[in-house]
């Protein structure tokens, strides 16, 4: 049998493995899924993984929540290299055929519900808990955290390095350029660029009856 046969099926065993083993583990595990090597799963009975859905190398899915289930991906979700996504006593949850490009940050605390379809590029983070800071004779950590769900709605774009702060709806087919960071709500089939986030314009052919907040 030729060398790069046997690595092919050495490989393929391996994955199949690995499999085996999460599907133990996992409160749901679909079929037809990949989850590739250096991958950690924390909580794992509070994780749900979609049937063909993808986790790319070193990823991790901590579900550290009392909520269930703690982290949810829908059918055919792609999570590339290196994300990171924390339910921090929160619930996070992706849909059908989302993206969450290499070096994503998703922090739960007050929940982080992301639609279908939903394209997030590389080290854009997503974070929906801050510190209070009201005082000044107590060190910022031991007061008050603030949390805020974060609804991305289907179809969205987000580019690359972006900040989605907590409180926030990015309304369906919306996009947001790279290095924004969003701060108010957008409505459904705007475009959003700049610090803070501004609209400034809308996708061309969007229906006539959208309707959404605006960011300031």
């Amino acid at each position: 049998m030729p060398l790069r046969t046997l690595l092919r099926l050495t490989k393929r065993v391996l994955h199949q493995s690995r499999l085996s083993l999460h599907r133990l583990r996992l409160d749901a595990l679909g079929a037809d899924c990949a989850i590739e090597s250096g991958v950690s799963l924390q909580y794992p009975d509070r994780i749900r993984i979609g049937s063909g859905s993808r986790i790319g190398r070193n990823a991790a899915l901590r579900a550290n929540t009392e909520e269930r289930p703690g982290i949810t991906l829908g059918r055919d979700v792609s999570i590339q290299d290196y994300v990171i996504i924390n339910a921090n006593r929160g619930q996070v949850s992706l849909g059908d055929r989302s993206w969450l490009g290499p070096f994503c940050l998703v922090y739960g605390n007050g929940g982080v519900h992301i639609g279908c379809n939903v394209l997030v590029a590389a080290h854009t983070t997503i974070n929906s808990v801050s510190h209070s800071a009201e005082r000044c004779d107590i060190p910022i950590n031991d007061q008050p955290v603030l949390i805020d769900p974060i609804t991305i709605e289907d179809d969205v774009w987000i580019g690359l390095n972006a900040v989605i702060l907590q409180g926030v709806t990015i309304g369906r087919g919306a996009i947001v350029g790279a290095g924004a960071v969003v701060t108010k709500s957008l409505p459904p089939w705007s475009i959003a660029v700049g610090v803070p986030a501004k609209v400034t314009g809308r996708r061309e052919g969007a229906p006539a009856a959208a309707s959404g907040r605006s960011a300031g």
